[in-house]
């Protein structure tokens, strides 16, 4: 290949620009001014295609940047402008937004995108009654978008011009005929202004308009009953009650109907005829028992009816998990512990997913005393939600009252593990191991786990007389359990088990006289059975020992004394 020599390249170069420059000096300065137009348009066109590129990839603020370059060149174009605005409006930059989209209706007001954009920039600033006339002129000037007539309602909903909702509304009613979205609207309008017959009246075209369905008309019952209008409510009901007697719905309109005209008898029937229909969904039942339960403290003669109903919800949803555990919920509040129990075992054995019901079945277990079935079902929740400290706490409790402490112990360590973020319930965690630790002799676990539950909460009244009775029993650091107590009292002066662990602190002191006095105290609230024991080797150590034998044959008759209560009795000696 052949290559031009530098100087000559140069010379052609020079000649090539004189040739050009002459050219557009014989141009007249029109063609010079088209020419510059076309040069001014193409470059602004090339920076309004960049900005499009990064607007369709969500590079907004790049694009922003393109489309302010291209209006420099040519502001009075309104793509340009409208572009701009998108931009600034998908940047939250409203302001600006608003500023550019008035720019480009202004320029092309004919043109109802950029006045929907606008009116839309409007709306966001809450500039209701400038978005309705952007919206107005779109409609004006343009046929077609008589749609815009429901943005119009909605805003003039907002700014509380119901009158002018109501025209809006109208004029789509003319345009497009009955609509049923549109005459609720008209209707929640109607009943703003306290104007009911009005309300009922745009309803009732409704259901003239749709005679086969039922639900318009059971809604326009509904309408009437829960503005007082009950007996013309209760003819619509009874009526169509003829034709279908199984429309759960109006059952249970027609059910309040009868309560507040004192019928309880015909009230309680009908609500037993809607709970019997599978038309009624179980969400809807289960919605009226919990209305039901929060009645019964004012409304005792509700207990029945529930019950009644409960059993009802599981004969026709026998399949559903939520029947029985909202039965296991109505049996449980009325201390019907056991059924409750077993409704709740049912719903898991249906659907194994609720959380709340595994939980509720540990608890009511746990109150009833059947620690087998505690850890039962403790066990299989920890399968389902290995992440939930509750169930290992449930479990180690269980084993706790089974005196299998070492399996606790597991339990509780296992649990305490994953407590997140919930220091309340690791210092239950924990209190429970320096229990299960005594248990099985291992004082300085137990120890270290008080002391840590402590460390987390330095008051805990139930950790401070637990470790400070067990040191007493142990009579090992007498003096920081006497502390303990001393602080766990000036928390709750009064409980008869904290009066008897400092009592027996100061026994163990020798402080017989004073270790007496909170025994006496404690006995006032009492006839616990340690306590009175504590009460009788207190006695027997200050000298009282007729007393002390009185006090020891007394704690025969409860539960709850040492295995050395028959041998004090029968040698009316002490022994420890």
């Amino acid at each position: 290949m052949n290559y031009l020599p530098t100087r000559i390249f140069l010379i052609i170069s020079f000649l090539i620009a004189v040739s050009i420059s002459l050219s557009a000096q014989k141009m007249s300065k029109k063609e010079q001014k088209l020419l510059k137009e076309e040069q001014t348009f193409r470059q602004a066109e090339e920076f309004f295609l960049e900005g499009n590129k990064d607007f369709i990839l969500g590079r907004f603020d790049k694009a922003a940047d393109y489309f302010t370059r291209a209006c420099k060149l040519m502001p009075e174009n309104a793509a340009f402008n409208y572009k701009l605005a998108e931009s600034y409006s998908q940047l939250n930059n409203t302001e600006k937004a608003i500023n550019f989209a008035q720019k480009a209706n202004t320029i092309e007001p004919k043109n109802r995108y950029y006045g929907i954009l606008l009116a839309q920039l409007f709306e966001r600033t809450k500039k209701y009654k400038e978005a309705i006339k952007v919206y107005e002129k779109i409609i004006e000037k343009h046929s077609g978008n008589d749609e815009l007539l429901l943005n119009i309602a909605n805003l003039q909903v907002f700014t509380n011009d119901f009158s002018g909702a109501l025209k809006s509304y109208n004029k789509l009613e003319e345009l497009y005929g009955l609509n049923e979205e549109i005459v609720r609207q008209k209707q929640l309008l109607y009943l703003k202004q306290n104007k009911l017959d009005k309300a009922i009246s745009e309803w009732k075209k409704l259901v003239s308009a749709n005679l086969e369905d039922q639900n318009l008309l059971i809604e326009l019952a509904n309408l009437m009953f829960v503005n007082n209008r009950n007996s013309e409510a209760k003819i619509i009901l009874e009526q169509a009650l003829l034709k279908d007697p199984d429309i759960p719905y109006a059952r249970l309109i027609l059910s309040e109907i009868y309560k507040k005209e004192g019928k309880k008898t015909e009230s309680k029937l009908e609500i037993e005829k809607a709970f019997a229909s599978p038309n009624l969904n179980i969400d809807a039942k289960i919605s009226i028992l919990i209305s039901m339960i929060r009645l019964l403290p004012s409304d005792s003669t509700l207990k029945n009816d529930l019950i009644e109903l409960g059993q009802n919800l599981i004969k026709v949803h026998s399949n559903d998990a939520k029947s029985y555990a909202m039965n296991g919920d109505i049996l449980t509040i009325q201390e019907k512990k056991q059924e409750g129990l077993t409704n709740y075992i049912q719903s898991i054995q249906i659907d194994n997913s609720n959380f709340k019901i595994w939980q509720q079945i540990v608890f009511l277990a746990s109150e009833l005393n059947q620690n087998d079935t505690v850890i039962k079902y403790s066990e299989k929740a920890i399968e389902i939600f290995p992440t939930q400290p509750i169930f290992y706490y449930y479990a180690g409790s269980a084993f706790h009252y089974k005196k299998n402490h070492l399996k606790a112990i597991e339990q509780f360590n296992t649990g305490r593990k994953i407590i997140v973020n919930n220091n309340d319930l690791a210092v239950q965690f924990l209190s429970q191991l320096g229990d299960n630790y005594n248990e099985i002799k291992n004082y300085p676990k137990s120890d270290s786990s008080y002391n840590e539950a402590l460390l987390l909460d330095p008051e805990n009244v139930h950790v401070l007389n637990n470790y400070s009775y067990y040191l007493s029993l142990r009579k090992e650091k007498l003096d920081q359990a006497k502390k303990m107590c001393e602080k766990m009292l000036s928390k709750n002066p009064n409980e008869a088990a904290y009066l008897d662990t400092y009592g027996w602190v100061l026994y163990q002191l020798k402080d017989y006289e004073n270790a007496k006095k909170y025994i006496e105290k404690a006995l006032l609230k009492t006839n616990n059975a340690t306590i009175i024991e504590h009460y009788g080797d207190i006695l027997f150590q200050s000298g009282d020992k007729t007393n002390a034998l009185i006090q020891w044959q007394k704690a025969k008759k409860g539960e709850g004394y040492s295995n050395l209560l028959d041998k004090k009795i029968e040698g009316k000696q002490l022994y420890e």
